[in-house]
């Protein structure tokens, strides 16, 4: 066979290989669009509502740096460090919120179960953060409460801005 026998099927190959990176090429850009959409929250849910967000707001100063914060002076969610405490006696229940969190931005310390049950959700931050402390508990699901800081903090939630405890 000569090497103008092959050229054509060489063509071909090139042809069906180019292609196949097309198609791949616009799969993974389809594949990082919805990706962002379900991370960032602003996928629908075909239920027709939504959700408000706080709007981020910049500011300038003299020094030529810029701030970003939310509207009403509270921290971004990952900005604040949660502890999820499970006083529910369900096992589980801390991870599972700790994710649902984590998957809003929050920065998750980590999760354990409390010494005590409890009967009620409740989430405690340290001074200085009451408005994430209403942030969190909105976050956290209907019914939870916001409370004081633990005193003193269970020993794997010292570093913690917030703790929650989930209860029955």
């Amino acid at each position: 066979m000569t090497a103008i026998a092959q050229a054509p099927r060489l063509g071909a190959t090139i042809l069906r290989t180019a292609a196949r990176g097309a198609v791949l090429v616009g799969v993974a850009v389809v594949l990082g669009i919805v990706l962002l959409q379900v991370v960032n929250g602003s996928g629908s849910s075909g239920g027709g509502g939504a959700t408000a967000r706080p709007t981020p707001t910049s500011s300038s100063s003299s020094t030529g740096t810029t701030a970003t914060t939310l509207v009403g002076g509270g921290r971004r969610a990952a900005q604040v460090k949660v502890f999820v405490q499970n006083a529910s006696g369900l096992s589980g229940a801390a991870a599972a919120k700790a994710n649902v969190l984590r998957g809003l931005g929050y920065a998750i310390l980590g999760q354990g179960n409390a010494t005590t049950p409890q009967t009620g959700s409740v989430v405690g931050c340290k001074t200085g953060f009451t408005k994430e402390a209403d942030t969190l508990a909105k976050a956290a699901g209907v019914g939870t409460t916001v409370g004081p800081y633990p005193t003193p903090p269970p020993a794997l939630a010292t570093a913690a801005d917030c703790i929650l405890t989930i209860g029955k």
